[in-house]
């Protein structure tokens, strides 16, 4: 089966055979994908915000020892107020009938599933909706970094650049610099999801629109309010140069 680009899906189940079941039917879809669980809102908050998903799948029912509990819901009703979750595809797990309702009308969930699952029309239903043009959000507010169990989120707008080494992660903004656990540069970029930063190094990236000027003979890169140079590295340098231009 030919394979399509990497997905994001975020699991919210508290059942591990349930949670074990949907794996195994994503494993069976045409796309290749990293799938991440969460067993309560709590965890899958930190989730969400630290990584940009694709598709959540979602129980409406976390906690049976509450009666009445439909955190599941909640979580998706907050998470559509998040500007770059507005349109992603939500499928909802359940054997309720009556919350159905409420989340194809408030929410716009893409799907309902009711355990125990139907493969196929389950296989069916996570492929299409991977497969669902998403409109393209226009800007990112806000990227979020974890630290000691406390999620920092940093204005994008407000990271003159970002550092990243093997041991922490420092971002540099307008305010302040904040030291964080390490994250590759690979995933913060992907994660900033804007035209706005660039790679100039093996190490940083510069927010475009703080840079005063480059010397590209000399590899290097002022920013406004930096007082040190960032590097331009030579294997980055050429690739630097055009997008800059």
């Amino acid at each position: 089966m030919l394979r399509q680009m990497k997905k994001r899906i975020l699991i919210i189940e508290d059942s591990t055979k349930w949670i074990e079941e949907i794996t195994e039917l994503i494993k069976e879809t045409s796309y290749e994908t990293t799938i991440f669980v969460a067993t309560n809102i709590t965890e899958a908050y930190l989730l969400a915000m630290e990584n940009s998903i694709d598709l959540f799948i979602i129980d409406i029912i976390l906690d049976v020892n509450v009666p009445g509990d439909v955190s599941g819901i909640k979580f998706a009703d907050n998470i559509r107020k998040n500007i770059k979750y507005q349109y992603t595809p939500i499928i909802f797990i359940s054997c309720l009938e009556d919350p159905k309702m409420y989340a194809y009308a408030n929410i716009h969930c893409y799907g309902y599933i009711e355990k125990p699952f139907l493969k196929e029309k389950t296989l069916n239903m996570i492929e299409e909706a991977l497969n669902f043009p998403l409109k393209k959000v226009v800007s990112k507010e806000y990227i979020y970094f974890r630290k000691e169990g406390i999620l920092y989120g940093f204005h994008v707008n407000d990271i003159v650049y970002i550092e990243s080494n093997a041991k922490r992660t420092l971002i540099n903004s307008i305010h302040e610099i904040v030291e964080v656990p390490y994250r590759s540069i690979k995933s913060i970029l992907t994660e900033l999801d804007s035209d706005a930063f660039i790679q100039c190094n093996r190490r940083s990236i510069v927010n475009k629109k703080y840079i005063e000027y480059i010397d590209f003979p000399n590899r290097y890169i002022k920013l406004r309010g930096i007082k040190d140079t960032i590097e331009i590295g030579v294997i980055l340098k050429s690739k630097f140069q055009k997008e800059i231009e």
